[in-house]
């Protein structure tokens, strides 16, 4: 229980340098940080994004000095590579549904002139809570009935934060809303289908690249929108996605009639936004371990 009163904030920019990989490590110099990190172990950390590197790696402005998501860390270890370099091993990370501005919160801005600092856990609950919900009004009466589980992510607030992190309703309700409706807009990635019900939901999953029990986060750089016979395919390694966003599918197994669904290109619809596109590591993850074909 005394681990859950402790709290911190890991600044991470949109495209970030070093040997980030969202959601699952954070990578930094030993020296600077790592007296500060040791003491964050088994501690809720929320993810904030500067300024610098909005909108590309090298940008020096664009980001939105917001708090984009949460994680817990779950270990350090020394960079095998780089002895002056250690890694945060990151796990039940999960996107806000909502991007949290600094400016409306009790931190400080100048106190993120590091890129770690330790917080109340009562200011990272209000704002890991705030992050993850989605306003009561963001669709009128049947209507809401079109979003994606919509439900679960009103009334947070009100909630202890940590049954809301640890919750599996919770979560798989906000990813598939940062996936099928943020990002995806409700269109299958490997057919382009998109399909909808009386009230507007769409009619696809949200699949984890990596999955929840390989330590998968529920971030939208680790999902892709799929119709369900699309996700069954893909979660048996019948077909999975190169870095280039190619679609690759195996020789047997994956049939005709599947493959006539497939985008005659073979190439997947992703998101345009580049934060938003599947991350190089988790498809290298998918192709290597659960892909029964040639990659």
């Amino acid at each position: 229980m005394q681990t859950e009163m402790r709290a911190g904030i890991l600044v991470t920019r949109r495209f970030p340098g070093f040997k980030d990989i969202p959601g699952v490590q954070w990578h930094y110099p030993k020296k600077e940080y790592h007296g500060q990190v040791v003491p964050l172990i088994g501690a809720l950390v929320l993810l904030y994004e500067p300024r610098r590197g909005g909108t590309s790696p090298s940008s020096a402005g664009g980001g939105r000095m917001a708090f984009t998501g949460l994680a817990y860390i779950d270990r350090v270890w020394d960079d095998p590579a780089d002895p002056t370099h250690a890694y945060a091993g990151l796990r039940d990370a999960i996107d806000f549904n909502t991007p949290v501005p600094i400016g409306q919160t009790q931190v400080s801005p100048k106190a993120l002139q590091s890129a770690i600092l330790s917080v109340g856990f009562g200011i990272a609950g209000e704002i890991a809570s705030r992050g993850l919900s989605v306003s009561d009004n963001s669709a009128p009466g049947e209507a809401r009935d079109g979003l994606s589980d919509i439900d679960p992510l009103t009334g947070l607030q009100q909630r202890e934060i940590t049954e809301v992190v640890h919750n599996r309703v919770v979560r798989d309700a906000s990813f598939r809303f940062r996936v099928v409706e943020q990002a995806y807009d409700g269109t299958c990635a490997f057919t382009g289908i998109r399909l909808t019900n009386g009230y507007g939901r769409a009619e696809v999953d949200a699949a984890h690249i990596m999955p929840v029990k390989a330590n998968g986060p529920d971030t939208v750089r680790n999902g892709l929108a799929l119709m369900k016979t699309m996700h069954w395919a893909f979660d048996r390694g019948l077909i999975t996605l190169a870095n280039d966003g190619s679609i690759l599918t195996v020789e047997r197994g994956f049939g005709d009639d599947a493959v006539r669904l497939l985008r005659t290109d073979r190439q997947a619809i992703l998101p345009v936004r580049d934060d938003e596109k599947p991350h190089a590591a988790f498809l290298e993850w998918h192709r290597e371990h659960v892909f029964k074909g040639a990659a």
